[in-house]
């Protein structure tokens, strides 16, 4: 948008995982107000004027086969229109098939102020030329920043606009962008000044729509020079008119910030929304370097990076950008997939659980818990003050809900969201006669039933009904399942043998509890299974076990997991190994595909042992 200083940056770096590593910025000269379309196999990116090998480009143009190797074509609008003589600033283009034809939204300066402008081009280099008359024209520098948009819904034709302390607008326009459509009238969507920061001038509005919602994306305050301050903000609504509700609104903290300054970039702002070929969201932005030498810039021009959304609970989350990954270290770790996000939980955290996210079960982000540093439950608000061990979270009527151990006894709280905080109303652990841990809630045909550990004359896993409401444990339904009496389950020949870590399944009629067996220190720790035509049992261990112990995968201490069933439909199982062989701890989080192989009487559980791989999580 406004004035820039451009010098010699230096290259800075951020590494993003969703398979391909991309390099920030991705275009490392000034190229401010960045928007980036997919069109006829590459990426075209497009910013406000700059030099291009010291010559004024009105509008700068790009493109990429792969969003990391740019080429700078040159001036997307080489001839200036008539009305305008400088100050090319925020293009926005769309390809509008009902026209046939790629379209330019900017703004310029009219020497009475910016005015809005519309060119058209066959091809999405250009050269675009413009319609002859701005559509728009205020004094100061209201009328800038177009953004065009073609609701989804409807197929109407908008266009936002906005900044100079002003509203940010929107109005309906006639089928070939040339116009306002007659009758119309701009609303206001957006107004400055709602929250303590960033907001005393917005601008930069970009809208996407996703389920139902549009997303109105918009920064401020100051995008430029030596006073910069600047980031995104976010809002939503039903419809593209509005209203639209902040997230600070929402969340009750007045803050809607989704980007904006660190250690590496200043004043992050003026974003565009694109989707690549398959489908996955990225947020196109400038910033400026910060020089992690003297931690200030050595220039104040604007280079264009990028990086990952996700639509997570009903809105956007900016994957965190990692210099590197790490690898994960829940032990007895579970999954649980809802509305397009997979959850990890896991023992690993002194006062609780936290959580991790994922839109693929390959990149995991966190912990993202609601609650204090990333837990999704703490102790300060449901039972137990130590040992807490192998969470289970399901969805029950509509809410969400954590079975979890913790001083060495079983409890069961709630929340309103995968993230938590999963709380109790009154601090209280299920009922029983004696230690018991590893819980793991099945329902079928109406009934819940309770899988976990008994610790009488060793680690025993036990099964019996819960009272509908999850509050008790039926304790005359309880019954064994099973106990270590088997070779491989008691390898070091232990006083005290060990089954624990029990997960069910139910497939073509037979129920399968998936178990491990030895002490977890143990190098022989494993995972085998047992199957029973009864929730109940009686059960009967499969011959083949273990199926995943050391000797499948080479590392020591393999087991505790959960099974995890993909967006696919395809199997896997989540657990945990030593964190080397010969060192137990922090265990490491593993990843191990299964199915089930139809070859006789009874499907029997089949592992890939070429699957098995570590989880990590980006980290900065």
């Amino acid at each position: 948008m406004r004035r820039f200083i451009f010098s010699i940056l230096s290259i800075l770096f951020i590494h993003y995982s969703f398979g391909q590593a991309i390099k920030n910025p991705i275009i490392n000269k000034d190229f401010p107000d960045p928007t980036i379309i997919y069109t006829e196999g590459f990426y075209y990116a497009y910013a406000t004027n700059s030099n291009i090998d010291d010559k004024l480009a009105h509008i700068q143009v790009a493109r990429s086969k792969d969003l990391q190797n740019w080429t700078i074509l040159g001036d997307a609008l080489p001839e200036k229109p008539s009305w305008t003589d400088r100050d090319f600033w925020a293009p926005h283009v769309l390809f509008d098939s009902a026209i046939n034809q790629f379209v330019l939204f900017y703004s310029g300066e009219s020497g009475n102020g910016k005015c809005l402008g519309v060119a058209y081009a066959k091809h999405p280099a250009g050269p675009f030329k413009d319609s002859g008359k701005p559509l728009l024209c205020g004094e100061g520098f209201v009328n800038i920043d177009p953004m065009a948009f073609i609701d989804p819904k409807t197929k109407k034709k908008l266009l936002y606009w906005g900044s100079g302390h002003a509203p940010i607008k929107v109005q309906e326009m006639t089928d070939d962008w040339s116009a306002f459509r007659e009758g119309s009238k701009s609303i206001d969507v957006m107004h400055p000044e709602q929250e303590a920061q960033y907001d005393k001038l917005i601008e930069g509005a970009w809208v996407d729509y996703h389920q139902g919602y549009y997303y109105l994306y918009y920064s401020g305050d100051n995008c430029c020079g030596p006073q910069a301050s600047y980031a995104v903000m976010i809002a939503r609504a039903r419809n593209p008119f509005g209203p639209f509700e902040r997230l600070g609104v929402f969340e009750g903290s007045n803050r809607s910030v989704l980007l904006e300054k660190d250690s590496l970039w200043l004043a992050p702002g003026h974003n565009s929304i694109f989707r690549d070929p398959k489908g996955n969201i990225f947020i196109a932005y400038h910033a400026i370097p910060i020089n992690p030498n003297t931690g200030k810039p050595d220039g104040y021009g604007r280079v264009a990076l990028i990086k990952r959304v996700h639509y997570q609970e009903g809105w956007p989350k900016i994957e965190d950008a990692s210099t590197h990954s790490a690898p994960l270290t829940l032990a007895d770790p579970h999954i649980f997939y809802d509305n397009g996000t997979y959850y990890l939980y896991g023992t690993g955290a002194p006062d609780g659980f936290q959580v991790y996210s994922s839109v693929d079960l390959e990149n995991w982000t966190g912990p993202v818990g609601r609650d204090r540093n990333g837990y999704a439950l703490h102790k300060d608000h449901t039972f137990g003050t130590m040992g807490f061990w192998a969470p289970q979270v399901f969805k029950y009527k509509n809410r969400f809900y954590m079975a979890y151990t913790a001083n060495e006894q079983i409890a069961i709280a709630s929340s309103d969201s995968p993230l938590g905080p999963f709380t109790q109303d009154t601090k209280r652990a299920l009922n029983g006669p004696t230690k018991q841990i590893d819980p793991f809630i099945f329902f079928d045909k109406n009934k819940a039933y309770l899988y976990f550990v008994r610790l009488q004359d060793g680690n025993r896993i036990y099964c019996a009904e819960l009272s509908n409401d999850l509050s008790q444990i039926k304790e005359e339904t309880a019954s064994e399942c099973l106990r270590a009496d088997e070779p491989w389950e008691n390898t070091s020949d232990a006083r005290w043998p060990v089954t624990e870590g029990p997960t069910v399944i139910k497939h073509a009629g037979l129920y399968y509890l998936l178990y491990s067996a030895n002490d977890f220190r143990n190098p022989d720790y494993a995972v085998g299974y047992t199957t029973s035509s009864h929730p109940m049992g009686p059960w009967k261990k499969h011959r083949g076990n273990p199926i995943i112990s050391r000797r499948l995968i080479g590392e020591d201490g393999s087991g505790h997991g959960d099974l995890i069933q993909d967006k696919q439909g395809n199997l896997h199982y989540v657990f945990h190994t030593h964190f080397k062989n010969g060192q137990v701890a922090p265990r490491k989080t593993a990843f191990i595909d299964l199915k089930f192989e139809h070859s006789g009487n009874l499907p029997i559980i089949q592992v890939d042992s070429n699957s098995f791989r570590f989880l990590t999580v980006g980290i900065k």
